[in-house]
């Protein structure tokens, strides 16, 4: 539980750092005269705002691949349940293990 919330939370400011770096790039102000303004200090805005705001636009720009290891296992066609994240869907069948489970969970958050 505190492990999801603490992603919720980073994920919450990373949120209002996008925010923040696309206000300052389309206020058509330079990144100086931006920070004045709102009373921001530069140095935050490049080291601790844009520099993130970057890396995750690059690393969702970058090809990403998870091994999916099949298992045989008696399946009923019965769809337990079905997950949908991020515009990808997966459906977990019942007695599906939760390794299994986990593993789809994760990589369909990456994505």
């Amino acid at each position: 539980m505190n492990r999801g919330l603490r992603a919720y939370n980073g994920q919450n400011k990373l949120a209002q750092w996008v925010q923040i770096v696309s206000e300052c790039r389309e206020s058509g102000m330079s990144v100086r005269q931006w920070c004045q303004e709102h009373g921001i200090n530069i140095s935050s805005y490049y080291y601790k705002w844009q520099r993130k705001v970057y890396a995750m636009v690059q690393a969702q720009q970058e090809v990403q691949f998870a091994e999916v290891t099949p298992v045989q296992a008696v399946c009923t066609d019965r769809v337990a349940v079905t997950i949908r994240i991020n515009g990808m869907e997966a459906d977990i069948h019942s007695g599906a293990d939760a390794a299994t489970v986990e593993t789809v969970l994760r990589v369909l958050q990456s994505c």
